[in-house]
């Protein structure tokens, strides 16, 4: 069966993001690939279980992280779901399927001081250095996504009210505060941006040459290229300039359910994660403040 009306499905019901769209056909190409070279089906509706096991120990066998199994897995198990759906299967082959238990890698978020230092280094006196020093600003002054900061448009931003509107995981919309430093920042930006080719044909905030979204991997060695001059952690990323906003928050006595939200998380539990990076500072107050410690 094609996989033309799962992915329309996806999109047009499910509202997934174009991004996660091409996860899934990548997931379950590769898996149809699979299939086809060890038991010569061209089907995925002829797949059985122990298939999928098999498979799953030759993606670990590779080396894939767990939490990369587990995704791809969900991928297999969303598109039984829906050939249940429409009648094609009465029953999912991955029916009693568990996930791979695995423990999540604690990110280390940056210190307030590096975070500090990182400000001196911009130089936002022309186009390219006032776009990279805003994309950082908003990642650890908002906490979004890099796919979130990619797909922010002009008509997004609320300077009356000075917010942001982001566009998150399954299209669920969130309303961010900016600060007064970063509402001047997009100001200035937007006025070396109304200068470039191209920039009066797209609503998106960062463009590139051709006037269209920014590539994430761009995004990406902006980022680190940065960081790498502030900081010695290993893992230096976007996503490390969220942790660093949720962890600082944190820090500061901010509630975890604000936080959760301005995260744009479903859950709690998601949130909670970010808790555990305080641990160690926890127990060495803990030692020293207890009268028995």
């Amino acid at each position: 069966m094609p996989l033309t009306p799962f992915l329309d499905y996806l999109a047009l019901e499910k509202k997934f993001s174009p991004h996660t769209l091409k996860a899934y056909k990548k997931d379950l190409e590769s898996f149809l690939s699979y299939c086809m070279q060890e038991y010569k089906i061209k089907d995925l509706t002829d797949i059985n279980y122990p298939m999928v096991r098999r498979w799953i120990v030759i993606l670990s066998d590779k080396g894939l992280e767990t939490k990369t199994i587990n995704r791809k897995c969900s991928s297999l198990k969303t598109y039984f779901k829906f050939l249940q759906k429409i009648e094609v299967l009465s029953e999912s082959p991955m029916q009693g399927h568990k996930q791979l238990k695995s423990t999540p890698k604690l990110v280390v978020p940056l210190t307030e001081v590096e975070l500090q230092n990182l400000m001196s280094t911009y130089d936002d006196s022309n186009y390219e250095g006032s776009r990279d020093a805003l994309i950082l600003e908003l990642l650890y002054n908002t906490g979004i996504r890099r796919a979130e900061l990619i797909s922010i448009t002009i008509d997004d931003i609320d300077f009356a009210n000075a917010q942001l509107k982001v566009v998150g995981k399954r299209n669920k919309a969130r309303l961010i505060p900016l600060l007064p430093n970063v509402v001047n920042r997009i100001q200035s930006y937007l006025n070396y941006r109304s200068q470039q080719v191209g920039a009066n044909r797209s609503q998106y905030l960062f463009i590139n040459a051709q006037g269209q979204a920014m590539n994430p991997s761009k995004i990406y060695r902006c980022v680190t290229k940065f960081l790498s001059t502030v900081s010695t952690k290993k893992k230096l990323s976007p996503h490390v300039l969220r942790h660093s906003f949720a962890t600082h928050l944190l820090n500061r006595g901010a509630d975890i359910n604000t936080i959760k939200e301005l995260l744009g998380h479903s859950s709690l539990s998601s949130t909670q994660l970010y808790t555990k990076v305080q641990l160690p500072k926890i127990k060495t107050e803990y030692k020293s403040a207890h009268p028995r410690g």
